[in-house]
């Protein structure tokens, strides 16, 4: 008679996933204003999800949006990836594991970024605070503008870190209120092993990108909002303090700390690539750049010292064309670093940069 032989698997299926995560989020990149989109914001307690901010051009039509969606392997997401959402107010998503026992709240929050939302008064007054670390931002004519800062990034290394630990802070120590606190931290032996044994405290106005983070710092921060003035000159109050000891290289040297503030007016090229932080250390040279305002030395102050930068636009021999200054085509950044050589993890841990009342003047 027959023999039928029955084979068994010694291998056990996969067990389902459990995780549920936003990967990434994509919209059409020609309504874009910047070119990524954070989807890695730690928890908002306020408004009970994981935020998403994602700045749209003018003239995008905001009440029919369908952004797509990258889970996590197996899960899946309500509403659907790519359904059309009215996003006059943020939308939630909840994705669900793929074992189906675990669940995350997203809000997806999407903005009209235009020149003429953007403020030329910043008094740093307001901050989310319901995440791991403060989110700065400016409140104009009932638009809201989102400083960017490296604290995602530092979040990878320092996860513990509370939020008054982080490098970039709302400050109650401000000339008439608050102001923003900026101070140079050590990242702990996660930042030494990967080449990043420090983090500058920073404040911009664009937006970081914390994918880039580790394996393209410079290329993390998106300098840059769309503007429509001819900035003169930039003015605001400082205090400064320098760390103790510098570190370069691994190494602590004698060296003195500095701090840097800058601000900068470039026409956005075709590909619309924002600048980043690797025109620092390009001493600010860029074909795209018009005009820059750039605070010399760092003398260290313990009280509230007046600043006042004029914008120099014959480094570059370029003018504004009113033409694309009303069509949108020039961007605008303002640049704050406790150490001004941040961006190559080059600085003194402790050197603390405060600024408060800040003005652009323009024409």
């Amino acid at each position: 008679m027959p023999i039928s032989v029955s084979l068994t698997s010694c291998i056990q299926d996969e067990a389902p996933n459990a995780e549920a995560d936003i990967v990434s989020c994509s919209l059409p990149k020609e309504i874009l204003s910047y070119s990524s989109i954070d989807v890695g914001l730690e928890f908002d307690k306020n408004i009970n999800a994981y935020p998403i901010y994602i700045s749209v051009k003018p003239g995008t039509d905001i009440t029919a949006l369908a952004p797509e969606f990258e889970l996590t392997p197996g899960a899946t997401i309500e509403p659907a990836s790519g359904s059309v959402h009215d996003f006059t107010n943020p939308v939630r998503y909840v994705v669900t594991s793929e074992d189906g026992m675990w669940h995350r709240t997203y809000s997806v929050d999407i903005s009209i970024l235009s020149p003429a939302n953007i403020p030329t008064s910043f008094t740093f007054e307001k901050a989310e605070t319901g995440g791991r670390y403060h989110v700065i931002y400016e409140e104009t004519g009932g638009n809201k503008v989102t400083w960017g800062s490296g604290n995602s990034g530092f979040s990878l290394a320092m996860s513990t870190a509370k939020p008054d630990e982080y490098p970039t802070v709302l400050s109650e120590e401000g000339m008439d209120g608050n102001c923003v606190k900026m101070v140079t931290r050590n990242t702990g032996s996660l930042g030494s092993l990967v080449g990043m044994p420090i983090a500058s405290g920073n404040l911009f106005l664009g937006n970081f990108d914390v994918l880039n983070a580790m394996s393209k710092p410079l290329e993390a921060t998106k300098f840059g909002v769309p503007f429509d003035k001819k900035p003169l000159i930039l003015t605001g109050y400082y205090k400064y303090k320098s760390g103790d000891k510098f570190l370069e290289n691994g190494n602590y040297t004698d060296k003195k700390d500095e701090f840097s503030i800058y601000a900068i007016m470039y026409e956005l090229p075709e590909n619309g690539k924002l600048l980043d932080g690797n025109l620092q250390t390009r001493n600010f040279e860029d074909e795209s750049m018009i005009a820059l305002a750039l605070m010399e030395g760092s003398e260290e102050k313990d009280e509230w010292t007046k600043f006042e930068i004029p914008f120099d636009y014959n480094r570059y021999g370029k003018y504004i064309d009113k033409d694309k200054l009303a069509a949108g085509k020039y961007y605008f950044s303002i640049v704050f670093a406790s150490s001004k050589e941040g961006a190559l993890f080059k600085g003194a841990e402790g050197s603390t940069l405060m600024v408060d009342n800040v003005e652009l003047i323009y024409e």
